[in-house]
């Protein structure tokens, strides 16, 4: 078997919508504007406001501020493309406000957007915890959410407002024991022994949730599931219970700066063990800069990749990376196909009034080169419970300093090695 591993907003969207009607037309969100023809003639927009809730400030800051980047870079392609064309060529109006880190700060964030600013749609916050919470305030302003978040429970709980672009957490275990077992455990001949630990956040427990039941599945012996406080400033105890443990493949879900304190305590430690990361931090160009080569080989899960072999891609990647100086991440990727699949729905709703935006998204169905369906999966679509139900992760190898995408075949560009 190959030696594979080391180890492992512009403005609070700003408004109301100022609506330039033609003489006959309805009226959407904002004043009317006089046509020089007595007829009907299509509606005309002159801005669509979409909220964007990502964080800015704290603990969530880094991989916020990379995904507001790409929802900008989505609003000027689709500006730059024409706007919407049904209402006109109706440019998206970007509110920006910073939900920071916290549930509490996420709903005063969410409640003050709606408030303050007559948004059609929102999307944004990335982190679970925070997107839980925003869509509660959503759903009861009956405005339409769109979030690239992956907890399960986003899409359980009944709400007609919501809609999920991503993974769910549930799956990023399937994928991670799913590629083990073909590409490390039926190498080994033997039973081998897993630890799984993770961050105690609703992103962490719907994640492990996933692991645990596919490796019991698979026929793995989980000698080990442990859960920590988020940021921690110490992984010793973590890690001695994971060497104590006896594992031999390990699975952590952790944001950034707890993988990579996990990740070096473990060389410390001299623990021999193969790391198979659940995503987030081990996907960050910060995880290869402070790991170096002890991070080649490394692999992670992820809801998206740089080089999934979809079309468009390609081209996003490369206009992200001369813009903003680093590759597109993860979050970054889900972002900016979130953003498309708002335009591609008031497009579709010909109107910037909530519901009919609403109802747009819960019929929309995003083909295979469509802008923006970069998704891995076929078309874009989503279910009864709002979830795009085509979607899946990938798996990720760090090779030459670059995450690329090894697991499925079908979304593969890179060998495994």
């Amino acid at each position: 078997m190959k030696r594979w591993l080391k180890s492992f907003t512009t403005v609070a969207l700003s408004g109301v919508l100022a609506v330039s009607l033609a003489a006959c037309g309805g009226g959407d969100n904002g004043s009317a504007k006089q046509g020089a023809s007595s007829g009907a003639e299509k509606a005309k927009v002159d801005d669509v406001v979409v909220g964007v809730l990502y964080p800015t400030s704290a603990s969530l800051a880094r991989l916020g501020g990379a995904a507001l980047k790409a929802v900008e870079l989505a609003a000027e392609d689709i500006n730059a493309a024409g706007g919407i064309k049904s209402l006109g060529g109706a440019k998206i109006k970007l509110e920006t406000v910073d939900p920071s880190d916290k549930p509490e700060t996420a709903k005063s964030a969410t409640e003050r957007l709606i408030q303050n600013k007559k948004v059609s749609v929102i999307t944004g916050d990335y982190s679970s915890s925070l997107s839980i919470v925003t869509s509660e305030v959503a759903e009861r302003a009956k405005i339409p959410f769109v979030t690239a978040s992956i907890s399960d429970s986003l899409t359980s709980r009944g709400m007609k407002y919501l809609f999920q672009v991503s993974p769910k957490g549930s799956m990023f275990g399937n994928t991670q024991v799913a590629f083990s077992k073909k590409y490390l455990v039926d190498q080994l001949g033997k039973k081998p022994k897993v630890a799984i630990v993770f961050e105690e956040t609703s992103y962490g427990t719907s994640t492990s949730q996933g692991l645990s039941k596919t490796a019991k599945e698979l026929g793995l012996d989980i000698v080990l599931s442990e859960p920590y406080q988020a940021n921690f400033a110490d992984a010793s105890p973590l890690v001695n219970k994971i060497k104590a443990s006896g594992a031999e493949i390990l699975f952590p879900v952790s944001y950034l700066q707890d993988a990579i304190l996990i990740q070096k305590t473990i060389k410390q430690y001299g623990v021999n063990i193969t790391t198979v990361g659940g995503g987030a931090g081990y996907l960050m160009p910060e995880f290869y800069k402070e790991l170096g080569k002890d991070a080649e080989g490394v692999l992670s899960v992820a809801s998206w990749n740089l080089d999934v072999n979809k079309k468009g891609i390609e081209d996003v990647a490369k206009r992200y990376k001369e813009k903003n100086g680093e590759f597109i991440t993860e979050h970054s990727g889900e972002a900016y196909s979130a953003m498309w699949v708002i335009a591609h729905a008031i497009e579709k709703a010909a109107s910037a009034d909530p519901q009919k935006i609403r109802d747009a998204l819960a019929s929309l169905q995003l083909k295979e080169g469509d802008k923006g369906n970069i998704m891995p999966g076929g078309n874009m679509e989503f279910d009864q419970t709002g979830w795009n139900k085509n979607v899946h992760p990938v798996m990720i190898q760090w090779q030459d300093g670059i995450p690329k995408t090894v697991f499925p075949n079908e979304d593969a560009k890179a060998s495994f090695k």
